[in-house]
């Protein structure tokens, strides 16, 4: 399993709870602590704390008997089904791969500077770059300003995260 997404959070709960004999199961994972998007809108309304919105994959991990691997992957061999690590550590045998990243949304070229436009994803940076914000627009506040927030793109999630703006 080559991230710690939703889907591959999911596989290893239910791997702990229905172990598949003779399957050796392997999570390679950048961070240990993997963001949760489904309490990101409650965290954005203070409900949450940044470490409340994270899943550690360690213990989850553990209950499926599973092998964790922290590092990025930098590539797959798929001629000799080897996952490639960054740090140069030997590469990882598959015979079946699941790939589970989340997205990392590439800027439109044009757009605002980055002081004022804020990604959502990727998702494990977001905590901190709401915090810049909250910042930001109490800042602002404090001189008498208003801060005007847009939130580009319609889907569900969006829509949440909009929803819970005004509560922080």
């Amino acid at each position: 399993l080559v991230g710690g997404g939703h889907a591959h959070v999911h596989v290893l709960r239910m791997l702990g709870m229905k172990p598949m004999e003779g399957v050796k199961v392997t999570v390679i994972t950048r961070d240990v602590m993997t963001p949760y998007s489904g309490m990101l809108p409650g965290h954005v309304a203070g409900h949450y704390t940044r470490q409340e919105c994270h899943i550690d994959l360690a213990p989850l991990a553990r209950f499926a008997k599973a092998t964790l691997v922290q590092g990025t992957v930098c590539g797959l061999d798929t001629e000799s089904n080897h996952v490639l690590l960054a740090d140069g550590r030997p590469p990882i045998s598959y015979d079946v791969v699941s790939i589970n990243i989340g997205s990392t949304p590439q800027m439109l070229e044009g757009a605002s500077p980055v002081e004022t436009v804020t990604p959502v994803k990727p998702l494990d940076g977001f905590s901190a770059r709401w915090d810049v914000i909250v910042d930001r627009v109490l800042i602002r506040s404090t001189k008498g300003q208003p801060t005007r927030l847009v939130t580009v793109g319609g889907g569900a999630g969006g829509v949440e995260l909009t929803l819970n703006m005004q509560h922080f």
